[in-house]
């Protein structure tokens, strides 16, 4: 984290951004009467005062002041500033009432995407706070899914609901000694539920030489969680939550805001995805996509097989050694041809890593990255294309049938 907030403070950025805005920020940490740096003056004093400030290593700055800036810099890039912009517009809210004092003729220094995002952090937080649940909501990350027996199953957003499902996470995340600050933002969008969480990270203590001794000073950063709904096919998707909680807050979710306990507790809850039809077909399996005139083409840049014996002393398939391909060309699956891999014979394909090129009207394609892994792993960062990839691997024989285990399940 360091370092990537000495990217952010350079001295390009102290060079250029309005002293009256860095007040503000300090005076947010130290009060109007122990501020570090003098703002009175000539900008270019104040901003040479800021420099040597900021100088030593972010160990010795401010721990609030750390904490602050790190959120400012997650959206202190352009795509950042756009999600500013989209909801600022969204809002109603003008984040520059003034008339700006530079030159007509030239590009405006605080329009800088950094300027811009803390500028808004500091003076519009609420538009600032909803652009991060945003730029959270579209961050990749290898969201768990899990599955509920029934489809087209609801749920009106009341602030009732929120609440009970707020304290209910603060409750978990404190058990993790995540603390107590939690910020829940519910958003409806094409027809799902979207909730971000915001909550403390666990503490990071960090030795600070104070003078002739050494100091302990501590630090709890912002994460995010995100939920994402889909009543019409029942399905929940949680993102940056680890392993161990997964489950915990689907329940929450289940319990608090669809009011279905165990609606995510089923067997088939997390039995998702499957492999099978590749390793049918074997090394000649190739994706089919021409019913969509939109993906030019599907590569296989990865696969990994793994080969399991039967112990038949302990009575249980035991896991002796993985193979593993990567191919950038799309032919990673060929490689097993002329490999020790021959699936059906003790040998299972693990998991695939896909990339498909969708045509936009653009000179170069889109491509988005997928990793496949069963039972329960669909990985790829949130784009426009999402409903295209879960339709290709639906058409292609890789996503379990639901339906099918639901006429099982009553049977039984």
């Amino acid at each position: 984290m360091g370092s990537d907030l000495k990217k952010f403070v350079n001295p390009k950025f102290l060079k250029t951004i309005d002293p009256a805005l860095m007040r503000v920020l300090f005076v947010r940490h130290f009060g109007e009467d122990e501020l570090p740096v003098a703002f009175e003056g000539e900008a270019a004093t104040i901003r040479a005062a800021l420099a040597a400030h900021f100088e030593g290593t972010v160990a010795g700055w401010n721990a609030g002041m750390v904490a602050d800036l790190h959120r400012v810099a997650e959206l202190g890039t352009s795509e950042g500033m756009q999600l500013i912009l989209n909801e600022a517009r969204r809002r109603g809210v003008v984040l520059y009432p003034e008339p700006d004092p530079d030159d007509a003729e030239s590009a405006p220094i605080r329009h800088d995407p950094k300027h811009v995002a803390l500028h808004t952090y500091l003076l519009h937080h609420r538009v600032f706070e909803a652009a991060a649940d945003f730029h959270a909501l579209r961050a990749p990350t290898s969201p768990a899914e899990f599955r509920g027996p029934e489809r087209d199953v609801g749920a009106d957003l009341t602030e009732e609901m929120t609440e009970a499902f707020k304290a209910a996470v603060i409750n978990l995340f404190s058990q993790d000694l995540q603390g107590q600050y939690c910020r829940l933002g519910p958003y409806e969008e094409d027809g799902e539920i979207n909730l971000v969480i915001s909550h403390g990270a666990q503490v990071t203590t960090t030795p600070v030489v104070t003078g002739d001794r050494e100091e302990i000073i501590t630090l709890r950063a912002v994460k995010y969680a995100v939920l994402r709904y889909s009543p019409v096919e029942g399905r929940l998707f949680v993102g940056g939550v680890v392993k161990a909680q997964q489950g915990e807050i689907s329940e929450l979710f289940a319990r608090h805001i669809l009011r279905r306990p165990g609606f995510f507790s089923g067997r088939d809850a997390r039995d998702l995805y499957t492999l099978d039809p590749i390793s049918d077909a074997g090394p000649d399996f190739a994706f089919q996509h021409r019913y969509d005139e939109t993906i030019k083409e599907v590569r296989i840049v990865a696969a990994a097989a793994d080969l399991f014996e039967r112990d038949e002393e302990d009575q249980r398939w035991r896991h002796v050694r993985s193979w593993e391909s990567k191919d950038a060309s799309g032919g990673a699956l060929t490689h097993f041809r002329g490999s020790e891999v021959r699936f059906g014979r003790g040998w299972r394909l693990g998991e695939i890593t896909f990339r498909v090129a969708f045509e936009t009207g653009a000179k170069r394609p889109a491509q988005v990255t997928v990793r496949l892994k069963p039972p329960g792993t669909l990985a790829f960062r949130r784009t426009r294309f999402e409903k295209a990839i879960h339709t290709l691997v639906q058409r292609n024989g890789l996503e379990k049938d639901r339906d099918a285990g639901m006429v099982v399940d009553a049977a039984e």
